[in-house]
């Protein structure tokens, strides 16, 4: 707690150790574990599996690319405390206690580059999810009530994303966590995941959409040449779109208990994008989505939420225009390019209502996460 705000950091990454999926993969695929090695054709130091990198080594200007990688590192330079332990949970916890944060949503980090490539062996695929899973139950056990985990789904396999979601919800995670962009030629409103969202409809969590550096799935990041440029307009453009195609093609009408947060993907354009899509129900109504009986900014409503940043000059905005229920804050620690540890303090001077504020910081997070 601070300044008599209650805290939840929905957005927040845990770090996983080289030795996560050596350890923790089953029997019948420690041999076909992800592992650090040397990145084909980059000699960079990554995480490897099927022979290939997370992520793709992208870029037609490598010394572009060599400079950006510099400044993250000396981004994380902030975090030297806690990269001293190896990103432990006990280094989280002295984190968050001294900027008063009472609780984390936690992410992966490399686990989400990971669910950026397609599996050749999408059983292996599952099998690496499980071992995440595992892991991140197992690292918020330091304190279960203040570190709270999303779990990774293998979405190339429906079938088996269904299995996983229920044990993972049996082990205490608090939402799902999935990239925005296709997968396997599949967007998260296509048909084949109806029986997936479903099942997450009835066990009652949120899935929350969170872009991450790829290697061939589709990004609007593709569009660019350098890591930065892609990085500008991957993670707000594919919520952006995520949440399109999840109101208008119906998947809150079919699952009306189904909530969705976007995370890591600011939230000043929240405004701009209900509008967009208020012109065109004005314009069309639901002549080619004729199975809607509610308006776009209806759906958003009871369905979604949007995480801001604290430093965003937008939000007082976004809170007159569209009100203070939708919205939550994160702060991404502790990625090099999120806003510890100065993001309470921005949000804390954010020029909006003691009561919305109140409701950034806590009340919407703890709703939407079941945290009460």
């Amino acid at each position: 707690m601070r300044d008599g705000f209650k805290i939840v950091d929905t957005d927040s990454h845990m770090m996983e150790p080289d030795w996560l999926w050596e350890r923790h993969m089953e029997d019948a695929y420690k041999s076909e574990a992800p592992k650090m090695g040397e990145a084909p054709g980059s000699g960079r130091r990554t995480f490897l599996v099927e022979g290939e990198s997370f992520t793709r080594e992208k870029g037609k200007y490598p010394m572009a690319a060599k400079a950006f990688l510099k400044a993250a590192y000396k981004a994380m330079d902030r975090f030297e405390r806690a990269k001293s332990t190896g990103f432990n949970a006990k280094s989280r916890i002295v984190d968050m206690d001294e900027q008063g944060v009472d609780v984390q949503i936690l992410y992966p980090t490399f686990t989400g580059q990971m669910l950026g490539r397609e599996f050749c062996d999408t059983k292996l695929l599952a099998a690496c999810c499980r071992a995440y899973n595992n892991w991140a139950a197992d690292y918020t056990s330091e304190a279960p009530e203040r570190l709270r985990w999303a779990a990774a789904l293998p979405m190339q396999e429906p079938e088996e994303a269904i299995k996983e979601a229920q044990r993972a919800s049996e082990k205490g995670c608090v939402s799902y966590y999935m990239r925005p962009n296709p997968v396997g030629g599949r967007t998260l409103w296509h048909e084949d995941y109806h029986p997936l969202w479903a099942e997450i409809e009835k066990i009652g969590k949120p899935i929350s959409t969170h872009d991450s550096a790829s290697s061939s799935v589709p990004s609007f990041g593709d569009r660019m040449d350098t890591h930065t440029s892609g990085h500008i307009l991957s993670h707000p453009f594919e919520a952006m779109a995520a949440m399109a195609g999840l109101i208008w093609f119906g998947i809150f009408e079919k699952f009306p208990q189904f909530k969705v947060i976007h995370v890591e993907g600011d939230g000043g354009w929240t405004p701009y994008w209900l509008q967009r899509m208020e012109q065109h129900w004005d314009f069309s109504g639901n002549a080619e989505h004729e199975y809607l009986t509610r308006r776009p900014a209806e759906y958003f409503r009871s369905n979604i939420c949007v995480a801001f940043r604290g430093d965003e000059p937008t939000m007082k905005a976004a809170v007159e225009l569209v009100g203070d229920d939708n919205f939550t804050w994160d702060s991404d620690y502790p990625h090099p390019d999120g806003t510890f540890p100065w993001g309470v303090k921005a949000m804390l001077d954010q020029p909006i209502p003691e009561e919305s504020k109140r409701k950034l910081f806590w009340d919407n997070g703890a709703r939407v996460f079941n945290l009460a």
